[in-house]
């Protein structure tokens, strides 16, 4: 399955996402940190990245810039608390591949992780 990048400040919120996708096989690798996440996308490789927009002192949109900088291909997901659409919505133009918005039930949640992770496959079969 897929390796996937969480990042979060609220490690409530890290622990839930990570159990969802876990449940479907999906291996997870959570930082709560902006910083520690900085160096994990420039070191590392995921298949999706799923990241929080309000974070300090590095936050959600600078960390969606860099992952698009550095790995192009990674689709990444952003959460949103109710009243943030605006940023979702300017992260979609800076490249995110969607937003959720929290509280997310897994549902919805994992119908966004296997689109993400369908394109990022549709795009890597052509371009071998």
């Amino acid at each position: 399955m897929a390796r996937i990048l969480l990042i979060d400040d609220e490690v409530d919120i890290l622990k839930v996402l990570s159990m969802i996708l876990q449940s479907r096989g999906h291996e997870t690798v959570m930082v709560s940190d902006g910083n520690e996440a900085y160096q994990k996308i420039g070191s590392e490789e995921f298949d999706l990245m799923i990241c929080d927009l309000r974070m300090s002192p590095v936050n959600g949109m600078e960390l969606l810039k860099l992952a698009h900088d550095v790995r192009p291909a990674m689709p990444v997901i952003m959460l949103t608390a109710y009243g943030q659409v605006d940023t979702a919505i300017e992260a979609l133009q800076l490249g995110a591949f969607d937003y959720v918005k929290k509280p997310f039930r897994a549902d919805e949640l994992l119908a966004i992780v296997n689109k993400a992770l369908e394109s990022k496959k549709l795009a890597e079969d052509s371009n071998p």
